[in-house]
């Protein structure tokens, strides 16, 4: 075909006329009709067939280029781009993404761009396993840790929560294990705990599991609202407080100093237990001490390695307040969790006295900053809230856009996100999702499910210039 005779045959009449213009210009390069490296007519000759300005070739063209489907050269010219090959020895028009589905809402840590540290790290773990005495391969094991290991993890741990010590630190088999212990043993069935009314939704389902009454509380820049937290602190139902005050789950919310503070002083006034959850808590480049630092007489302290470290690494470390209460809880977690697998926790230590998890919190940090970085080059940063140094993103969606007609076109595009409702504990329901940067593959999968994201808040949108 004639670089002068190619023009889209139909636009689709449901989104604005330059992104019509990319999805016409696929559709022609899938179907054949354009070939690879076939020159493209120039921009006001198409805008001139087309009837439209300039301007909306321009931005298609762009759009083409951002998904990697044309090459724009200075002084000659648009081309559709060459890549790969198929199996079958024809040339690859485009490429997409290696794996069929992006499932941005699976919450882990990204890759790092680092493969010498990642084979490190696999060798190290491998060396740990290898290096398992062959008693603990076949029997039982000190069921929340030996003494070497509490100290050990409580040395480490230090770092982020001063006043962990080996006297009352459990290790365990992940976070979900120690609220599985913990929350029937702090409240009684039909009792009240509060928590921010977006929250995890492990927490949501145990809660549920032990009738135990679930109060959220709202957000503001801050944290948690000090008025509503001592509201129902002062109408006696409260018995703690669950939250995430470091890159909350899901709005990657950071509460001050000073609210964490107000929180630990609510909480000690009114005699209400603290649940932190922290395991973004060695993420950021500087941050706040924990909450439970404010108030260790009365704060349940939970770290898990999931998310800052590997998610297929069930450890968790557990603080608590006094050895009054490690007794009985020690035997909470033993009976619903027996104890960490003998090779999950020698790999965790192995890997905490190496000092390679320091080494690969830094290398998640990085990665977790490039795809940062990536999400403020597609996405207005008006539409969404995020840590420069976290992984998860709050998308606000404009009112006109519905939730689940949203969700459900990029599902057709192979990509998923989580809506707020699986988060909230309260009837009125945001409309936002949660979108995961760390399950994409590669910073190039991560740019192209941030940019099909991006592509259908704008076809969903009924003013264009108000998003684009």
């Amino acid at each position: 075909m004639d670089e002068n005779h190619w023009f889209p045959e139909s636009l689709e009449n449901a989104m604005p006329v330059y992104l019509a213009i990319v999805e016409a210009l696929e559709n022609d390069i899938l179907s054949g009709r354009l070939k690879a490296g076939q020159k493209l007519p120039p921009q006001r000759q198409l805008a001139a067939k087309l009837n439209v300005n300039l301007t909306t070739i321009s931005r298609a063209y762009k759009q083409a280029q951002k998904r990697e489907l044309i090459d724009s050269r200075v002084g000659q010219g648009s081309f559709i781009r060459i890549h790969d090959v198929h199996h079958d020895g024809r040339e690859n028009p485009f490429k997409r993404p290696a794996i069929k589905e992006i499932d941005m809402g699976m919450n882990i840590p990204p890759i790092p761009n680092d493969q010498k540290l990642v084979t490190r790290m696999k060798r190290e773990m491998a060396e740990a396993v290898r290096n398992i005495a062959t008693q603990s391969i076949f029997g039982y094991h000190d069921f929340i840790g030996s003494l070497d290991e509490r100290t050990h993890a409580a040395r480490w741990l230090s770092k982020r929560y001063s006043p962990a010590h080996a006297d009352t630190l459990m290790i365990a088999p992940g976070t979900q294990s120690l609220l599985l212990a913990l929350l029937p043993h702090l409240i009684k069935p039909g009792k009240t705990i509060c928590c921010e009314h977006l929250t995890y939704p492990g927490f949501k389902s145990l809660c549920q599991r032990f009738n135990i009454s679930v109060r959220g509380l709202q957000l503001d820049e801050d944290g948690i609202c000090p008025q509503d937290f001592k509201r129902a602190c002062e109408q006696g139902d409260a018995r703690a407080l669950y939250c995430t005050p470091t890159m909350h789950n899901p709005t990657s919310l950071t509460w001050s100093v000073p609210r964490r503070k107000e929180i630990a002083e609510i909480a000690r006034q009114y005699d209400v237990s603290i649940i932190e959850d922290d395991p973004y808590g060695m993420l950021p480049t500087s941050s706040a001490a924990p909450l439970s630092s404010y108030a260790p007489e009365r704060s349940f302290y939970i770290f898990g390695l999931s998310k800052c470290l590997s998610s297929a690494l069930r450890v968790a470390f557990l603080c608590v307040p006094n050895q009054e209460t490690f007794a009985p809880l020690s035997m909470a977690l033993r009976s619903t969790a027996m104890m960490v697998s003998p090779m999950a926790r020698a790999m965790a230590l192995h890997l905490i006295n190496s000092g390679l998890a320091d080494n690969m919190i830094n290398a998640i940090r990085t990665e977790a900053q490039a795809r940062q970085m990536i999400l403020k080059s597609i996405l207005p940063e008006h539409c969404y809230t995020s840590d420069p140094d976290g992984f998860h993103v709050w998308l606000k969606l404009p009112d006109h856009i519905h939730i689940h007609h949203f969700i459900g076109e990029l599902r057709s595009r192979s990509i998923k996100v989580v809506p707020a409702e699986i988060f909230s504990v309260v009837e009125d329901n945001p409309n936002a999702v949660r979108v995961c940067l760390g399950v994409a593959e590669s910073a190039t999968q991560c740019r192209f499910a941030l940019q099909t994201i991006h592509d259908v808040m704008t076809l969903h949108s009924n003013d264009e210039q108000a998003f684009v």
